[in-house]
């Protein structure tokens, strides 16, 4: 098959949990949308998904060319394996830790320097592409073909847009940010089972 739609289905829905469990891309969208503005807080999303093409991208294409050595496949993905899994039990006993964050004065700044921002902040966080790859060598140990890599990519990337532009739109609002945050729990709980199954399916796998 040219195309494993049921592996893009399980990757994407997996990556879009992690995208939702609030981390730093959610409070710099948000604090972008209410101290500058909704146009601020769409061009850091867009600064986002663009990471999310070029993380994504050097994730895959690494995990191809080192699982091409057997020894380093089995290595990695019970390292993988072990690192979701503990990171799924630290997500279930973690607390919620965000905070409402108020609306600001707005103060002008091109547009240009909201879109880097969420750019560099997806590039440079380290925790992005270890997550990234644990789960990815889920997908990996399946032998997707290239166009099922090439999708999985840009669906990540179309994910991550379309939920930041829900979190500036949406999230600007005190009372559903405030809804959202009282349920951030039970998003961790949630993050954290699928990781520990994915985990126990890589390192088993």
């Amino acid at each position: 098959m040219l195309v494993d739609i049921s592996l893009i289905i399980k990757t994407l829905v997996i990556l879009f949990l992690a995208v939702m469990s609030p981390g730093p891309d959610f409070v710099m969208v948000l604090r972008n949308s209410l101290s500058y503005g909704r146009r601020a807080g769409l061009f850091s999303a867009l600064g986002i998904a663009t990471g999310c093409l070029f993380s994504f991208t050097i994730v895959v294409c690494g995990l191809q060319v080192l699982f091409s050595y057997h020894l380093f496949k089995a290595a990695f993905s019970l390292v993988c394996g072990t690192y979701l899994i503990y990171l799924g039990f630290m997500s279930i006993r973690n607390k919620s830790q965000q905070q409402h964050i108020e609306e600001q004065h707005k103060q002008s700044a091109p547009m240009l320097t909201y879109f880097r921002a969420g750019l560099l902040t997806n590039l440079l966080n380290p925790k992005l592409y270890t997550m990234a790859a644990a789960i990815l060598t889920y997908t990996e140990q399946q032998h997707p073909t290239i166009a099922t890599n090439i999708i999985i990519i840009i669906g990540q990337a179309v994910v991550a847009l379309l939920w930041f532009v829900c979190v500036s739109i949406v999230f600007s609002h005190s009372k559903i940010q405030d809804a959202y945050l009282k349920r951030e729990r039970i998003i961790n709980i949630l993050v954290g089972f699928i990781f520990i199954i994915i985990g126990s399916k890589i390192m088993f796998g």
